[in-house]
C-alpha cells in the first residue's frame, strides 16, 4: 500500500476476522460475567479474547498500520489507524439483550474510511468498502434517507442515561437500544432518523461512522461543528455529544437536545 493512495483492503477478509469474533462472542454469551475497569466501565473475558483476536489478524496482514482498542491496546502511527471496539454493547450483552456487535473501522489521514459492524445475535452485517462504494447492508446498498417529515413514529436513539442530563424533546420515539455502533448503522440504513451520542469514545464511532458517511449521513457535534475522529486518537473520550443524521436535519434536531443546567 502505497502512503497517499486510498487505502487498499480486502474487506472479505475483515468480514471473516469480525465473524470468527462473533463466534467468540456466542461462546461466552449468557455465561460470562463483566468487571468494571477504571473508568467504570464494563468489561468481559470475551471483549478481551476478541481484542486480541483482531489485533494480532491486523498486525500480520497490515503490519505497518496503527491499532487503537477500547481494550488497552494503543499503536497510533501513519495514515492508517485501525480502531477497534471488540464488544461494543457489554451492558446488553451481559444483560441477554440481543443488540451488542463487534465494531471495527480503519481512519484514513484521521476521517472514518472503512467500517464493519456485525450482531452476532442478529445476523447482520453493516459495511463500506470505501466511500466510492457505499454503505451495505449484509449486502444490500443503504443510503440515508433525506426525512420527509418528523411525526410521533420517527426514531431518535439514545443512550440509555442521557435523560439524566439532557432535556430531550424530539417529538416522536427515543429509544435506548445498547449499542452506539447499532444506532449508527440504524440511522444509515434509514431505521432511525437521528442518534446521539453523549461524550463517545472514538471506538465507538469509528465504525459506525464510516458507514453513516459512506451511506450520505454526517456526524456532529452537538453545537454544531464537524467530529474530528483524528483529534479523537490522541484525546480519549470526546467531551462534547455527537448528533449523527441526514446533514439537512441537523440544525433543527440539535434544539430538541439540550443539557440539563445541572449537567
Amino acid at each position: 500500500m502505497d502512503q497517499g493512495r486510498e487505502p487498499d483492503i480486502e474487506v472479505d477478509l475483515v468480514m471473516e476476522w469480525v465473524r470468527q469474533a462473533g463466534r467468540i462472542a456466542l461462546r461466552h454469551f449468557n455465561c460470562v460475567e463483566g468487571t468494571r475497569k477504571a473508568d467504570r466501565t464494563l468489561v468481559t473475558d470475551a471483549d478481551l479474547e476478541i481484542e486480541d483476536l483482531l489485533v494480532a489478524h491486523l498486525q500480520s496482514t497490515y503490519p505497518g498500520h496503527g491499532i487503537v482498542g477500547e481494550e488497552g491496546t494503543s499503536d497510533v502511527q501513519g495514515e492508517y489507524v485501525w480502531v477497534i471496539d471488540p464488544l461494543d454493547g457489554t451492558r446488553a450483552f451481559l444483560s441477554g439483550l440481543p443488540v451488542w456487535g463487534i465494531s471495527i473501522g480503519l481512519l484514513w489521514r484521521g476521517q472514518p474510511w472503512l467500517g464493519v459492524f456485525h450482531l452476532p445475535l442478529l445476523g447482520d452485517w453493516y459495511y463500506t468498502a470505501s466511500p466510492a462504494t457505499g454503505a451495505f447492508w449484509n449486502d444490500r446498498p443503504i443510503r440515508c434517507p433525506l426525512p420527509a417529515a418528523w411525526d410521533e413514529d420517527s426514531l431518535l436513539c439514545i443512550p440509555a442515561d442521557a435523560h439524566l442530563r439532557y432535556s430531550i424533546t424530539f417529538p416522536g420515539v427515543v429509544r435506548a437500544m445498547g449499542s452506539a455502533a447499532a444506532h449508527l448503522c440504524y440511522v444509515a440504513r434509514g431505521n432511525a432518523m437521528a442518534v446521539f451520542l453523549d461524550r463517545p469514545a472514538i471506538w465507538d464511532i469509528a465504525g459506525g461512522a464510516a458507514i453513516l458517511r459512506a451511506a450520505g449521513g454526517t456526524l456532529r457535534y452537538l453545537q454544531g461543528t464537524e467530529v474530528l475522529t483524528g483529534g479523537m486518537l490522541e484525546e480519549g473520550p470526546s467531551l462534547k455529544p455527537m448528533l449523527g443524521a441526514h446533514p439537512s436535519i441537523l440544525d433543527r434536531l440539535r434544539a430538541h437536545i439540550q443539557p440539563r443546567p445541572s449537567a
